[in-house]
């Protein structure tokens, strides 16, 4: 797709989607946009390499494009809540599967208040999570995911991250 070609290529996109968004953390648009980036970067990890790539495969006990996905929710449970994000932006659908994405705070001018997930009064004291640490979590994982199997020192760096 123009000129990203790789997975590593789509990560990079990923990265400057989440410090757009960390800039504006008021900004559903950039948050939407970092979530479905997170979200559809295994796709991309899974067509330029990944399927041909049988020690990694092996390494993490997965045997296709499904199973990876499956295997991400298992070690990053916070990506099933990117998942519903994007599909939810995808399909139209207005109250995701569990939780409610909101913004709170905005109500001066010098206050554009930040987006929230809202796991409902059930959560108790874990109620509401912040989008940006959503977020960060998932690209933190992705981060990680890259220089475990992919072995590339000169991935892409957020500004909003220690390396």
């Amino acid at each position: 797709m123009f000129d990203l070609t790789t997975s590593r290529d789509f990560y990079a996109m990923l990265v400057e989607d989440f410090d757009d968004f960390m800039a504006e953390p008021h900004s559903a648009r950039r948050a939407l946009h970092c979530a479905i980036t997170a979200y559809h970067l295994y796709e991309w990890i899974w067509g330029d390499w990944l399927k041909t790539d049988y020690d990694v495969q092996v390494a993490i006990r997965i045997r296709d494009r499904d199973s990876f996905c499956q295997r991400i929710v298992d070690h990053c449970p916070w990506f099933s809540f990117i998942k519903s994000l994007a599909n939810g932006t995808k399909h139209f659908v207005r109250k995701e599967q569990g939780f409610q994405a909101m913004r709170v705070g905005g109500y001066d001018p010098y206050d554009a208040g930040y987006l929230v997930i809202d796991f409902g009064e059930d959560a108790a004291e874990h109620r509401l999570l912040p989008a940006a640490h959503l977020l960060e979590v998932v690209v933190r994982f992705w981060r990680d995911f890259f220089r475990m199997y992919r072995f590339d020192s000169d991935l892409p760096v957020s500004k909003y991250h220690v390396v």
